[in-house]
C-alpha cells in the first residue's frame, strides 16, 4: 500500500482553516484541483456522516467523490474515507487524516496524510491534486483575511 503526507502552513485563523475542510461555502471555492470546479457539495458533518463532492473539468467531464467522516475533533483533527464514484473495478477506498495545529495566532500548520493506495501512480496523482487544492485554499485564506 502507498501513502503520502503533505505538511503546509497557512496564515489564517485556525477556525477558518478547519471550517474550510467541511463547510460547503468554503469547500465549493477550493476543493477541486487545477482548472476543475466544484459543482455540488452534500455534507452531513458528524462522525459517521457522509459527504459527496461533485467536480467538473474544464471540458465538462464530471467526477464525484464520496466518503464518511470517521473522526471529528474541532480545530484539531479530521479523518474520513475517500472513494471516487467512477464504477471502475480498480477504484477503492482510501483514508484521509488531517491534523490542525496553531503554531502561533493566525499561523496554522496542517498535516494531511492519505493512505491505502494500491499503486504509486494513483498515490502520486492524489498528492499532486491535493497540493493544487491547498494552493487554492491559501488564496481563499488570503482573500478572507483581506475582508476582515
Amino acid at each position: 500500500m502507498y501513502q503520502f503526507t503533505i505538511d503546509v502552513t497557512f496564515t489564517a485563523p485556525l477556525s477558518f482553516i478547519y471550517a474550510s475542510f467541511h463547510e460547503v461555502e468554503y469547500l465549493s471555492q477550493w476543493f477541486a484541483p487545477g482548472n476543475c470546479s466544484v459543482t455540488q457539495v452534500m455534507n452531513d458533518f458528524k462522525e459517521g456522516g457522509r459527504y459527496r463532492i461533485k467536480m467538473m473539468e474544464p471540458n465538462g467531464a464530471e467526477m464525484s467523490l464520496t466518503g464518511e467522516y470517521v473522526t471529528i475533533l474541532t480545530d484539531e483533527q479530521l479523518a474520513f474515507s475517500w472513494a471516487w464514484e467512477d464504477n471502475l473495478d480498480e477504484s477503492h477506498i482510501t483514508s484521509v487524516n488531517i491534523h490542525f495545529n496553531e503554531v502561533e495566532p493566525d499561523r496554522i500548520n496542517v498535516v494531511l496524510m492519505q493512505s491505502g493506495f494500491v499503486n504509486k501512480e494513483e498515490c502520486d496523482q492524489h498528492e499532486y491534486a491535493w497540493m493544487s487544492c491547498l494552493e487554492k485554499l491559501a488564496v481563499l485564506a488570503d482573500r478572507q483575511k483581506a475582508l476582515n
